[in-house]
């Protein structure tokens, strides 16, 4: 375990005394310490992942009824719609929540746990983006009270998390399509090595393979900063190849492409059937209902305040809840008899 930043640490590694360090990080050295060497001392201990010892001590005893919430992009609806199922419950408890957006930045999630500790938070929600497993190792160790949603991180143990199977939602996906007759679908996903979207694919090649007896199930990989630029070619070219049904893996993807199929007149689900993952309000200006995975975004928001308050009031404890999911059938993945 990785050894907590002191005020000695500071003082050695600038060479001054303790009680000057002291002074600076409680903001009582004005006419004691120079401008010049204070901020030599904020920046030391900036540098060393510091927080004061009252910060700890506020997280585990005296409470602000403040939490913290961190998701990985607020432009995705998923987390703009859970983000509110989850200020809902913290005010049931009587909590205020303070939010920010890491918009799948690993640097700037480390700062938003900075600044969110810094404002002595009871606790924080985190969805993380990739990269971060050793901030998430530092909260761990530090014993600050936190809780993962969404994401996973095999790498980090012994942490509270709240999520679904991915897999299993993708494979019931497969399941529901073969029943309805489909035989040639393909994925559109995000090329990304966070683990719950590999999860995701994996599902979706598993079932297509046991289920349809396809020996190299169709998965298209696009980055998402271009994703505006590549998702129509990508999707002209599995319409020439016969695929008979696209599985979008995110809310965001499925706008991208369902924008394709309007531009480019393609029937749905006569020539093309279509199944989603997640919901989204925008779905029902497509001139065909919109078949799509639906994730329990009042139950994760609701097990997430209630695991991360159970941690702030001292039960301590490592705990995976793993919620499932339900297809919402309409009429995008019926084929048309």
């Amino acid at each position: 375990m990785r050894k907590k930043t002191s005020l000695k640490d500071i003082a050695d590694a600038l060479g001054v005394s303790i009680a000057i360090v002291s002074y600076v990080l409680n903001n009582k050295h004005e006419g004691r310490v120079s401008e010049y060497k204070a901020n030599q001392i904020k920046e030391m201990a900036k540098k060393m992942n510091y927080f004061p010892n009252q910060i700890a001590k506020s997280l585990r005893k005296d409470k602000t009824y403040t939490l913290g919430l961190i998701i990985a992009d607020i432009s995705n609806l998923f987390y703009s719609n859970i983000a509110r199922y989850i200020e809902d419950e913290s005010k049931r408890h009587n909590y205020n929540v303070i939010f920010g957006s890491a918009d799948e930045n690993a640097d700037k999630f480390k700062e938003l746990v900075h600044v969110m500790l810094s404002r002595q938070v009871d606790g924080i929600i985190l969805a993380a983006p990739k990269g971060t497993e050793a901030t998430l190792n530092y909260l761990r160790e530090q014993h600050i009270p936190f809780v993962l949603i969404d994401r996973h991180f095999p790498e980090v143990v012994n942490i509270n998390t709240i999520g679904i199977n991915n897999y299993q939602a993708s494979y019931s996906v497969v399941e529901h399509i073969t029943e309805n007759g489909f035989k040639k679908p393909a994925m559109v996903t995000l090329s990304t090595d966070l683990y719950h979207m590999k999860e995701r694919t994996l599902g979706f090649k598993h079932a297509s393979t046991e289920l349809l007896g396809m020996q190299s199930p169709e998965v298209v990989e696009i980055e998402e900063d271009i994703l505006s630029d590549e998702i129509e070619g990508q999707m002209l070219n599995l319409l020439k190849n016969g695929t008979d049904l696209i599985y979008f893996s995110t809310n965001k993807i499925a706008m991208e492409g369902l924008a394709v199929l309007v531009e480019h007149n393609v029937k749905v689900p006569k020539k093309m059937g279509i199944v989603c993952f997640d919901k989204a309000d925008a779905y029902k200006i497509f001139h065909t209902s919109i078949t799509y995975v639906e994730q329990p975004l009042r139950q994760m928001g609701h097990e997430a305040v209630e695991v991360l308050l159970s941690l702030i009031n001292g039960n301590q404890f490592a705990k995976s809840i793993v919620l499932g999911t339900h297809i919402v059938a309409q009429d995008s993945s019926k084929l048309p008899k």
